[in-house]
């Protein structure tokens, strides 16, 4: 479920700048592509908005580092990135909704394709980290830039639209 903080402090106490980072990539990565990806539902889109995003993050590492979740900076800006690469393309091409290989689980991988597709990118991206992952409020307002009060509002409309899809569902 995420990144601790005891592993998030790991790079922290390196004096090597490079090896700091080197280390904070290897450590997130994974979560941070597999979030964009359930995310944005484009995981393409997803891996290359995460590239571009830790070569931002590799830039800012001296600021960055010494933050409690840096992992949630790089997350944030490679959503936004993805979500634009997803508005310019969406004209051409349909949203893929691959489901992620660790999302094993039917019923997950049925809530994905058909539940998620039918919230918007912010909403998608609150509900994957506060069910998903496991992230409290406080955490998905940073990884969102918003404030706690705006991600509660979030997840209400979330969960009632995906409330709303069930029900409609059931009565078919």
């Amino acid at each position: 479920m995420g990144v601790s903080r005891a592993l998030s402090q790991t790079w922290v106490g390196l004096v090597d700048q490079e090896a700091a980072f080197d280390r904070f990539f290897v450590d997130t990565c994974q979560f941070v592509v597999g979030l964009v990806t359930v995310t944005t539902g484009d995981a393409p889109a997803a891996e290359d908005a995460v590239q571009e995003a830790y070569l931002r993050a590799s830039q800012r590492w001296g600021s960055l580092a010494h933050m409690d979740r840096p992992d949630l900076w790089v997350a944030k800006v490679a959503t936004r990135l993805a979500v634009s690469h997803w508005r310019r393309q969406r004209r051409e091409m349909p949203l893929s909704l691959e489901v992620p290989v660790e999302m094993t689980d039917a019923l997950n991988r049925i809530w994905l394709r058909w539940g998620l597709e039918t919230l918007s990118p912010k909403q998608r991206l609150v509900m994957v980290l506060h069910h998903i992952h496991g992230l409290p409020i406080e955490e998905v307002a940073v990884a969102a830039g918003a404030s706690p009060e705006t991600i509660r509002t979030h997840l209400k409309r979330a969960r009632l639209r995906l409330r709303a899809r069930l029900s409609d569902e059931e009565s078919t």
